[in-house]
């Protein structure tokens, strides 16, 4: 290219005017592979859901610790499933706790899951004392517990079951901090290649873990030390350490 463009000229030389078309043209092309190769590089969520708008009716035992949970059986198989109570927005469930803990109850709630496990979002004022007690309601026992050290990070599980996705890592540090302030039970994501874990934090004698003693590490690649207990379908993990990787 020999010509040189005077810019009040009417139009530029044709062989400038050939040249910069091919430029932009190129640049145009590899705007769009590079658009396309980072869409494609994306990693997909997994699927998580919050029925916002629908309210279900549930029975099943109340059980207070080491956080409020609803145990329902299915009376024909006697398939055990666990959801996790909490209540609504940022805050853990508390209403009528004491007074119900360990009895049959009926309650309405807004259903939030993934694969790790379901929650349950209590609609104010709606528990209550069930008064048909069966069988489908039991609790199942307790297994022995082990000794385990696994490494994952620390979630809040009203956020990471599906109000929020993908509701964990660095990103959601801020909300997932106030979310375990309130009372939302605290769990460990433990990922392996392509499955994954829920084990549910609690203090090393069982009870509620406060959350001075994690707050700082979540969002953050941690190994914790305890005890495993599988009981109602659910893994929980009694900390003995928290170490940041």
């Amino acid at each position: 290219m020999s010509s040189f463009y005077i810019g009040y000229l009417p139009q530029a030389p044709d062989d400038l005017r050939k040249f910069l078309r091919g430029i932009v043209t190129l640049l145009a092309s590899v705007a769009v592979a590079l658009a396309i190769i980072l869409v494609l590089a994306q990693q997909n969520f997994s699927p998580a859901f919050f029925e916002f708008t629908k309210v279900r009716d549930f029975t099943g035992t109340l059980q207070a610790n080491p956080y409020p949970t609803l145990l329902v059986i299915d009376p024909t198989s006697q398939a055990p499933t666990q959801y996790l109570l909490a209540a609504v927005g940022k805050h853990g469930f508390t209403e009528r706790l004491t007074e119900l803990s360990g009895k049959p109850v009926h309650l309405r709630a807004k259903l939030i899951y993934r694969n790790e496990g379901a929650m349950l979002e209590v609609v104010p004022n709606t528990i209550g004392l069930n008064s048909v007690t069966d069988s489908s309601t039991a609790p199942t026992s307790t297994e022995q517990g082990e000794d385990v050290a696994l490494t994952g990070e620390i979630v809040d599980t009203k956020c990471f079951l599906g109000v929020m996705n993908p509701g964990r890592t660095k990103v959601h540090r801020d909300c997932a901090a106030r979310c375990l302030s309130g009372g939302i039970p605290p769990a460990l994501l433990v990922q392996d290649g392509t499955s994954s874990n829920l084990y549910l934090l609690a203090a090393s004698d069982g009870a509620k873990l406060d959350p001075q003693q994690f707050l700082t590490h979540v969002g953050e690649p941690v190994t914790v030390r305890g005890k495993l207990f599988r009981s109602n379908a659910s893994l929980k993990l009694n900390v003995s350490q928290i170490t940041p990787n």
